[in-house]
């Protein structure tokens, strides 16, 4: 779109609000949380932990497994393992644990009635499908690293687990006892059984694949990948190796005469091999590592797995690529292993709109999400232009806007129709709108902030002087008078082959500890906070008067001279969002419990804490009638908290 015209619609914007001061304020919808938790469908309130009302998002699918029946699909998400049906993507029931962990592989039974969940703590958990389970009663089987991979022998009696630990583990189902222990150089990412049970094949980061006999625990073979082991020196003097290689996927022939093994990152080849003499058959090179590999039930072709839905087929005699025919596709269609549509993460930046009906949320896809808080269903979805799509922002109207960080050293300011590209010399690591959408703000590893008119699209103003690392995070004042800049630890890069950029972050090297106040109009520098360490997050209350930063505790200070309001003795802190009122703040925090808590400014304490994210919090946000706390955080799902007690 031409800039005049963005010029055009930036002047009709600002005329629309000058009309609204003249109108009644929009007053906030009343909103009971009891009655949205009895409105909304079951998949989102399901296994909530105390004082939420909603989950929306499922997590975004880590793994995924289909019964041997055909009829059920398992998802393990960070939120818990869903069933749902393999036909139609019905939801069925969530199976989820009260300790808090992450799943990170799932498998069926031969005969489908129980699910193996391998989580990333080291244990692995047997449940049944059927009936409803009590956690303290299931079996478990535990391990010193994350689980990567979970396997059942055909006849279900064996439990082999994949592990992070360098190390595959043989369990005996009935008495949970380990059979044997098979060892790797480097993490096991995929265990497998043959079709007939008797050998178990293991394949690690270090670059081969190990079959195993499981009456002995011997092994019988090993299939290696090409060593990608690769040592970098940075610009300081500075050396360190990088694996960029390893083994992914595996898969036996039907006939458990041939293995298919496939690599991870700059490993690119799909090998077949014969078991017998432990032959190389052949061996291809593609764009791409491949994602998983199956065989068709005759053994006579092999298909591997890329991304986008990208399916190449082999002869199995030859490695020769054939054309896809209507029976091969209806093939590849069937071992396909795709979450449901519903598993996209709604991690990143939420906001409510201005009358509280509407909440907006950012998805690790880049796609903007707008629910009704009413009934919990979206009602419109915004799709990012590409880049990484960092955070987003809503006009005074409540329109959202979607902020891009592109690879080519740019930013992208979209919205449902309208698209403006603003160029820069140095990557961009940071990017906020003002909340009447006329100003932008970068900054990136340059230690440079630069402020740009959205209408026009030019540079405003440039920043710079006053931070001695990387820009990390901005924040307007509510008037748009004041921005401020965080920065962060710097870093070394080094450029690699195929396009690699290796990064560097070492003990020694400078980290930015300040919070820089600016002036927006003159540019000018008008204060400096220090902290102990990196501030991670920033805010100003609502009504402008309040500025929080966070560097472990939380400092809040007025914005008239700067003097110090309250110290909030906080820890990990990641986001920071003030209640409408400007007397509270919500606090998100990291950590082995990620934990969500609301301060009274005015005492200094906390009067609320909330738990239930499996990972970081990243967004917090406040409905306007302060009877909804929204998160979002990095585990892929926002929750609703009901904060009414706490008013």
């Amino acid at each position: 779109m031409p800039k005049y015209i963005l010029s055009i619609l930036t002047l009709l914007l600002a005329y629309s609000i000058v009309l609204a001061d003249d109108k009644e304020p929009t007053k906030p919808i009343e909103i009971d949380p009891k009655v949205l938790a009895n409105t909304y469908p079951k998949e989102t309130t399901i296994a909530l932990p105390p004082d939420a009302v909603a989950r929306f998002g499922r997590g975004s699918g880590s793994h995924v497994a289909v019964s041997p029946d055909g009829s059920l699909t398992a998802v393990a998400s960070s939120v818990g393992v869903w069933l749902y049906s393999a036909y139609t993507d019905e939801f069925l029931s969530l199976l989820t644990s009260e300790r808090k962990l992450i799943p990170s592989a799932v498998t069926f039974s031969p005969d489908s009635t129980q699910v193996a969940i391998g989580y990333r703590d080291g244990s692995v958990t047997v449940w049944n499908v059927f009936t409803e389970n009590v956690e303290a009663d299931l079996p478990i089987f535990l391990h010193s690293g994350a689980v990567t991979s979970v396997e059942f022998s055909p006849d279900g009696k064996l439990l082999a687990v994949g592990s992070s630990d360098n190390s595959a583990t043989l369990w005996d189902v009935a008495n949970k006892a380990i059979r044997f222990t098979f060892e790797h150089e480097d993490a096991v990412r995929v265990v497998l059984f043959s079709p007939d049970g008797r050998h178990l094949a293991t394949a690690g980061m270090d670059a081969t694949t190990k079959l195993w006999d499981v009456e002995t625990g011997k092994q019988l073979r090993s299939f290696a990948h090409p060593d990608y082991h690769k040592d970098v020196t940075f610009p300081s003097g500075y050396t360190t190796s990088y694996n960029e290689g390893g083994i992914r996927c595996i898969a036996f022939s039907p006939d458990g005469k041939l293995l298919a093994t496939g690599g991870i990152n700059q490993d690119r080849d799909i090998k077949l091999w014969g078991i017998a003499l432990g032959e190389l058959r052949w061996s291809v090179t593609e764009a791409e590592s491949a994602k998983s590999i199956a065989f068709s039930p005759d053994s006579t072709l092999v298909a591997a797995y890329f991304s986008d839905d990208v399916v190449y087929v082999f002869r199995v005699e030859n490695g020769a690529p054939i054309v896809l025919t209507p029976d091969t596709k209806a093939w590849v269609r069937k071992n396909a292993r795709k979450p449901p549509a519903q598993h996209t993460s709604e991690r990143g930046h939420i906001e409510f709109s201005p009358d509280g009906k509407y909440l907006t949320s950012l998805g690790r896809d880049g796609t903007i999400s707008v629910r009704d808080i009413e009934t919990g269903v979206k009602v419109k979805t915004l799709t990012s232009t590409g880049g990484y799509t960092k955070t987003m922002a809503l006009s005074s109207e409540g329109d959202a806007l979607g902020i891009s960080i592109m690879p080519d050293k740019a930013v992208k300011l979209w919205d449902a129709e309208t698209v403006t590209r603003f160029p820069h010399e140095t990557r961009v690591i940071a990017a906020e709108v003002s909340d009447d959408a006329t100003l932008l703000a970068t900054g990136g590893k340059d230690k440079k902030v630069r402020i740009w008119d959205v209408g026009s699209g030019e540079l405003h103003q440039t920043l710079s002087g006053y931070h001695v690392g990387p820009i990390s995070a901005l924040s307007f004042s509510p008037d748009g008078t004041l921005l401020v800049s965080t920065g962060s630890r710097n870093w070394e890069e080094q450029d690699g082959q195929d396009g690699i950029t290796y990064t560097l972050f070492s003990l020694d090297s400078v980290e930015d500890r300040t919070a820089q106040v600016w002036d927006v109009t003159t540019g000018e520098n008008i204060a400096t906070f220090k902290h102990l360490s990196e501030v991670k997050a920033i805010a100003f209350s609502p009504d402008g008067t309040l500025l929080a930063t966070s560097a472990g505790r939380t400092d809040i200070r007025s914005t008239k001279a700067w003097q110090d309001i309250a110290t909030l003795s906080t820890v990990n802190v990641t986001c920071l969002a003030f209640s409408p009122e400007g007397t509270r703040i919500a606090v998100g925090m990291s950590g082995r419990q990620p934990t969500v808590q609301i301060w009274d400014i005015a005492i200094g304490k906390p009067i609320a804490t909330f738990t239930g994210h499996k990972r970081g919090i990243q967004s917090l946000a406040f409905s306007p009638d302060s009877s909804l706390l929204a998160s979002g955080g990095s585990d892929g799902v926002i929750y609703l908290w009901d904060i009414t007690s706490y008013r």
